[in-house]
């Protein structure tokens, strides 16, 4: 017999419906809430890592959501998940470091300012 997730009877659920995804509801006739034991994931694993890639690639999430056929906000959520799951950056080191490098731009412009040719 299937138990409630909240008040934990066991002989108090019924059947109440299914999710989007195909996954079978129960409502506690004790304390009226409904719940759902064994959630199925409605996207697939490689349908996120996808969605993450293309954020990182320079994607908006609203054209994430277009191309995959999923909402904006669903994209948002899946990339801050991600996010939430990488390792802390490491802590910087308290000597200052020595080493500056220049680009052309920053050249170009310094000559450019100073009036020199």
């Amino acid at each position: 017999m299937i138990k409630c997730a909240y008040c934990e009877t066991s002989e108090e659920a019924v059947k109440a419906g299914k999710t989007a995804c195909g996954s079978q509801r129960y409502k506690c006739k004790s304390c009226g809430r409904r719940f759902t034991p064994e959630p199925r994931q409605m996207y697939s694993d490689e349908l996120r890592l996808q969605a993450v890639k293309l954020s990182v690639d320079g994607v908006s999430f609203r054209r994430i959501g277009r191309h995959l056929g999923v909402d904006h906000v669903t994209v948002m959520n899946w990339v801050k998940a991600y996010s939430n799951q990488l390792p802390d950056a490491p802590m910087p080191t308290e000597r200052p470091l020595h080493v500056v490098e220049m680009d052309e731009l920053y050249t170009f412009i310094g000559k450019k300012k100073t009036g020199s040719t």
